[in-house]
C-alpha cells in the first residue's frame, strides 16, 4: 500500500495529530484547546491579511515571523509552533536536521513566555526523521505554506465536528476539500497532508508536478488515457492505480517512485525490462532560482544574453558559485535537466584541438586513427535535433590555449557563422568533408577573475562572448535566510558576514588585486557531507580554505596576511 517503512513513526505522529489536533481541537504538546477556529481566526487577521506587511520586513523568515506575531494572542504563538511540527513532520533530516527542527520549534514556543516541553514524544528522533525532500523551495517559500495552512485550518475548524469527522474517514471528500481551499496552488503541504493522514490512499510526493510527470511516465508506458493535467484529484487517483498495478506484479516489495529534486527515478518494483528513459520534467524560472543568491532579474538578464548571442561567459572571483550557477542556466535554457544535451569539459594549458575538435591518436595496431573530440560529437548530436537546445559547458575558459584549443572554430562558434552555410573544411579534414557548428549549440563558458594570465587572453573572448559578472552574495538576504535555514547560528552568520566582508573590503581596496580577487560565498555554504555548521566548523575553513588564498594573494606581505586571518578569527 501508500505506506513507507520509513515514514512509519511520522505516520504514527501524523494519526495523534489527528486525534488531538484535527478532531478534538487540542493540542500536541499540552492539553490546552489551541486548534480551534478562535485562534486560526486570530492567525489569519495578524498574518494572512497582513501577508504584504510580512513580505515587506526585513530579516530570514523567524525574525519577521516573530515582530508579526508580537501583538497576537500568546497562544496562537503555541499554536504556530506546533504548526511548524507539522510542517516539518515529512521533512527529512537530510534537508532540515532534526536539532534545527526542534530548535526553530522551541523558539515560537517561547515566543509566549511559556515553557517548551523538550521531552515530548513528538520531538523524538524517529519522529521528526522525516521521509521526503522538500527541496530548497519548501525554505524559500515557508512563509506561503504557511498562508495556506492558516487559511485552510480557519476553514476547517468552521466545520461542525460531524463534518470533520465524516471527512476523515473519507480519503477522497477530503482531498476534494483540501484542493478547493484559498491559496491551495503550488503548495507542498496539501500533499503531505494527505499522504500524513491517508497513506494507504495518497503517495508521499509533495509536489504536484511530480506527480504528473509519474503518472505520465507510466500511462504512457502501458497505453492508458492520460487524466486531465489540471484535474489533482484524478493525479492522485490515477497514482493510485499505477500502485496497485505495481503491487499486483511483485506483492512483497515496497513500492517507492519518490521523485527526488536532482533527478527523476521510477519505482524499482518493475520485474520486467526495463523501458526507455523518461522525458525529464520541465525545469521552470522557479526551479531554477531555488537556492541562488541571484537577483531573480539577473538571471533572467543572463538567459536573454546567452539566448541571444549563443555564446556566454560567466566571470567571477573564487567561491562565488560560477559553476553551481551554470548548471542552473543550462537547464533553465534547454527546459529540463536533460543531461544528454549538455556537456562540460574543463580546460587547462595541456588541452589542445585534437581533445576539443579533431586529431589523430594511436591505436592497438600500433598506427594512428582520426578520432573526434568532445565538441565535434557533441555538435553531431545537436544537428539529430534541431529543435532542441543544447549548451555546452566550459570551465576555466581563460586556462586555456584558445587558439590551439579552437582552431578555426574560433570563427564558427561567432552567432551570424553558425550553420551549413558557413561550413569550412577541419585541419584534418578528408575527402572534402566540411564541419559547422549548429544553431542549436550554446556555449557556456566559466572564467576565474583572480586568475593573473586573464588579460592575454580577455581580448581573444571579448570578441565573441558576452560577459556577466558574479559578485559575493555575503550580506545579501537570501544567502543570510539560507545559512540560517541551513542551521547556523545567528550570531555565527553574523560572525561569516561581518568578517568576511571586511577582508573583501580590503581586498577591493588593494591596488594589486581589486574586486576580482574578493572572496566569494560558497566556501561558507554547508553540503550533506557538513555534520555540524558551527564554530569549529568556521574556523576550519578559515584555517584550510580563506587563510591560504590570502596567502596567496599577499605572497610578498606576510604581515598584511596575518593581520587579517587575526580578523577573520574575531
Amino acid at each position: 500500500m501508500g505506506r513507507l517503512k520509513r515514514a512509519a513513526s511520522s505516520l504514527d505522529a501524523a494519526e495523534q495529530w489527528k486525534q488531538r489536533c484535527l478532531l478534538d481541537g487540542g493540542s500536541l504538546f499540552t492539553d490546552e484547546r489551541l486548534w480551534t477556529r478562535e485562534n486560526f481566526e486570530q492567525l489569519r487577521i495578524h498574518f494572512v491579511e497582513k501577508f504584504k506587511d510580512f513580505k515587506d520586513r526585513k530579516g530570514f523568515f523567524f525574525e519577521k515571523l516573530q515582530g508579526q506575531l508580537d501583538p497576537a494572542p500568546d497562544e496562537t504563538k503555541r499554536l504556530w509552533a506546533e504548526m511548524i511540527w507539522v510542517l516539518y513532520l515529512p521533512v527529512s533530516n537530510g534537508m532540515i536536521k532534526q536539532t534545527t527542527k526542534i530548535t526553530r520549534i522551541r523558539m515560537v514556543w517561547e515566543w509566549s513566555d511559556s515553557k517548551f516541553p523538550d521531552e515530548h514524544w513528538a520531538l523524538q528522533d524517529d519522529v521528526l526523521s522525516g521521509y521526503a525532500n522538500s527541496g530548497a523551495a519548501f525554505g524559500a517559500f515557508l512563509h506561503y505554506e504557511c498562508r495556506f495552512i492558516v487559511s485552510a485550518m480557519a476553514d476547517w475548524f468552521s466545520l461542525s465536528p460531524e463534518r470533520r469527522q465524516s471527512l476523515l474517514i473519507a480519503p477522497w471528500g477530503f482531498a476534494e476539500w483540501l484542493y478547493e481551499r484559498q491559496f491551495v496552488k503550488g503548495r507542498q503541504s496539501p500533499h503531505a497532508f494527505l499522504f500524513l493522514l491517508f497513506p494507504d490512499s495518497f503517495e508521499p510526493i509533495v509536489n504536484l508536478s511530480y506527480k504528473w510527470e509519474t503518472v505520465k511516465f507510466f500511462f504512457r508506458k502501458w497505453n492508458e488515457t492520460l487524466p486531465d493535467d489540471n484535474d489533482n484529484i484524478a493525479i492522485n487517483r490515477a497514482l493510485l492505480k499505477i500502485r496497485k498495478r505495481i503491487e499486483a506484479e511483485d506483492p512483497n516489495r515496497e513500492v517507492n517512485f519518490y521523485w527526488f529534486s536532482d533527478s527523476w527515478q521510477k519505482s524499482s518494483a518493475i520485474k520486467e525490462k526495463p523501458p526507455p528513459q523518461p522525458e525529464p520534467p520541465p525545469y521552470d524560472a522557479q526551479a531554477a532560482l531555488e537556492g541562488l543568491f541571484l537577483d531573480d532579474r539577473k538571471f533572467e538578464r543572463i538567459l536573454v544574453s546567452i539566448a541571444r548571442g549563443k555564446n556566454l561567459i560567466i566571470q567571477g572571483p573564487p567561491g562565488v558559485g560560477k559553476t553551481y550557477i551554470a548548471r542552473r542556466i543550462a537547464w533553465r535554457l534547454i527546459g529540463s535537466k536533460d543531461q544528454q544535451r549538455i556537456e562540460m569539459v574543463q580546460f587547462h594549458q595541456s588541452y589542445a584541438y585534437e581533445d576539443f575538435v579533431q586529431g589523430w591518436r594511436p591505436n592497438e595496431a600500433g598506427g594512428f586513427t582520426l578520432r573526434n573530440g568532445v565538441f565535434f560529437a557533441f555538435c553531431a548530436r545537436a544537428r539529430k535535433q534541431p529543435e532542441a537546445r543544447f549548451v555546452f559547458i566550459i570551465d576555466e575558459i581563460n586556462r586555456g590555449n584558445l587558439s590551439r584549443i579552437f582552431g578555426e572554430l574560433l570563427m564558427l562558434i561567432e552567432a551570424d557563422k553558425r550553420g551549413t552555410d558557413h561550413a569550412i573544411p577541419l585541419t584534418y579534414s578528408t575527402d572534402g568533408e566540411r564541419f559547422s557548428v549548429p544553431k542549436n549549440v550554446y556555449l557556456l563558458g566559466m572564467m576565474n577573475t583572480a586568475d593573473r594570465s586573464l588579460a592575454m587572453v580577455d581580448y581573444a573572448l571579448r570578441r565573441r562572448f558576452a560577459f556577466e559578472e558574479l559578485r559575493p552574495a555575503y550580506g545579501s538576504e537570501k544567502f543570510r535566510e539560507y545559512l540560517l535555514e541551513a542551521g547556523l547560528d545567528h550570531t555565527l552568520v553574523d560572525r561569516i558576514e561581518r568578517n568576511m566582508a571586511a577582508v573583501n573590503e580590503a581586498v577591493r581596496n588593494d591596488r594589486d588585486l581589486g574586486p576580482g580577487f574578493e572572496i566569494g560565498h560558497s566556501f561558507f555554504v554547508p553540503n550533506d557531507d557538513t555534520d555540524s555548521a558551527d564554530e569549529h566548523w568556521y574556523d576550519s575553513i578559515i584555517e584550510t580554505k580563506i587563510a591560504p588564498l590570502l596567502r596567496e594573494y599577499w605572497f610578498d606581505r606576510p604581515q598584511r596576511v596575518e593581520e587579517l586571518t587575526a580578523k577573520l578569527r574575531q
